[in-house]
């Protein structure tokens, strides 16, 4: 039971890492907003059949203003933390299952 809980354990970090890369990822997007916005479009509505996926995958990591950005990434740390990293199920803490979901929802 010592290295099923040691398993967990790392398996938990390595949710708790990816979710901070996540929330890192998001900052510097926001950070370089102004330098982005030109491939972004704002004003169309971004499906896989317009062809243009980098801007549909950038939009999806794209905040308005600092309230935006902020509230969002409290709510993916505090629900993403309930969900991947203090669950019993090791594979819901896998890296690419975490990217996976905040990538879908």
């Amino acid at each position: 039971t010592h290295d099923m809980s040691r398993n967990l354990s790392i398996s938990s970090e390595r949710a708790k890492t990816t979710l901070h890369l996540l929330i890192l990822i998001n900052i510097l997007i926001f950070a370089y907003r102004d330098t982005l916005r030109p491939q972004l479009n704002l004003h169309r509505t971004y499906r896989i059949q317009d062809g243009n996926f980098k801007s549909m995958l950038l939009s999806i990591f794209y905040h308005m203003d600092p309230t935006h950005l902020f509230l969002n990434m409290i709510a993916l740390h505090r629900y993403g933390s309930e969900l991947f990293v203090h669950t019993s199920s090791r594979k819901w803490q896998s890296f690419h299952v975490i990217v996976i979901s905040y990538l879908v929802c």
